[in-house]
């Protein structure tokens, strides 16, 4: 039977103490500034699919001058229903239980320190979550892009950049290092020139730049990196050029679906990622079978969560009626370009060897 009693209470403000510590010291992409809400979507009181309503929704493009003529019907209307995109929710839980005799046997009370271990739980799905829709919005935009010999240096279906392959069909690297044919200056150029790719009208003050572990240490060890970290919230950002750029090292690969041999890298924007959570009823749960163990009783923990997140500029094209997988997140086909220009995205792909 379900019991509200003052261990029910303590059990609830643990996990809700632990949960901002815990999340907060993970580390993970979802505890950076990619991550963020934006006034300009309100999620509020949608149905179990919901719709993303977006504020660009109208073309510029298409237009009829007025004129003189009656029979004349061209109205200049907006086109709502091709600039819209389904939310992806997700909701989720974890649970924990503990025999009464396990407690007296041990002398610990397991219930004590699961706060922390739900809150670690659910960051860590939550950061899966957040990897699995950006190896899906890469795989989008590279699509059915080949890697030859002959692949220049070139924007990517428009809303990504790949720095081309060499003369033995790899990928050419994302910095080059120096030698003495290439100088120091030479080491941005390719991101540089994908910055100009991807900033469209409006260049950011800042950008973030997702990267792997052995691209970090590669600007190591050309000395690039300033000398002052960025100090944003709980987090110390190292960056380039000048603070342009805050480096998130990302220590998982983010490569599923794409061609063997090719590395991804994100040039995004703040909060490239819509985040909203779903409040659950009765989020945390407590109950205890007295019967259980022979009349020993088992108390059982449950804590549930939801959350809406939803990277800019993309609508989701898979199935509307059901939560998705991780998978799902994943796959490109699961998605549409839904951004008109650069401005409109939050991330763009920089694939490179």
């Amino acid at each position: 039977m379900a019991v509200t009693s003052s261990n029910f209470n303590n059990i609830a403000k643990a996990i809700s103490a632990y949960a901002q510590a815990d999340r907060a010291d993970a580390a993970l992409l979802t505890s950076t500034a990619l991550v963020g809400s934006d006034a300009r979507i309100t999620d509020s009181g949608e149905n179990y699919t919901g719709t993303l309503r977006w504020l660009d929704f109208s073309d510029p493009t298409g237009f009829n001058k007025q004129n003189e003529t009656a029979s004349d019907k061209n109205l200049n209307t907006m086109g709502v229903s091709n600039k819209s995109a389904v939310y992806i929710k997700n909701i989720d839980h974890i649970a924990a239980e503990e025999l009464s005799v396990q407690k007296l046997i041990s002398k610990v009370d397991g219930l004590s320190y699961l706060g922390g271990q739900f809150a670690g739980v659910r960051a860590r799905r939550e950061d899966l979550q957040l990897r699995s829709i950006m190896n899906g919005v890469a795989d989008k935009i590279f699509g059915s892009t080949t890697i030859g010999a002959s692949d220049a240096a070139a924007t990517v279906n428009t809303f990504g950049y790949y720095t081309g392959s060499d003369s033995g069909s790899n990928p050419n690297a994302l910095f080059s290092l120096e030698t003495n044919a290439n100088k120091r200056s030479a080491f941005f150029d390719v991101l540089l020139d994908g910055i100009t790719a991807v900033k469209g009208e409006f260049e950011e003050p800042f950008y973030y730049l997702v990267i792997d572990t052995a691209t970090y240490n590669t600007m190591r060890k050309q000395n690039v990196l300033d000398v002052a970290p960025v100090v944003d919230g709980n987090f110390n950002f190292n960056t380039i050029l000048g603070g342009k750029i805050r480096l998130i090292v990302n220590n998982q690969s983010l490569t599923a679906n794409l061609p063997s041999g090719l590395k991804v890298s994100y040039l995004a924007k703040a909060s490239a990622v819509h985040y909203s959570e779903i409040a659950q009823t009765n989020p945390t749960a407590l109950e205890r079978d007295e019967l259980a163990g022979n009349g020993g009783g088992l108390v059982t923990i449950i804590s549930r969560w939801g959350n809406i997140m939803h990277p800019k500029g993309m609508s989701w094209a898979g199935s509307a009626t059901a939560y998705p997988a991780n998978s799902d997140l994943a796959t490109g086909s699961n998605w549409t370009v839904h951004a008109t220009n650069v401005n409109q995205m939050g991330m763009f792909p920089i694939f490179h060897g």
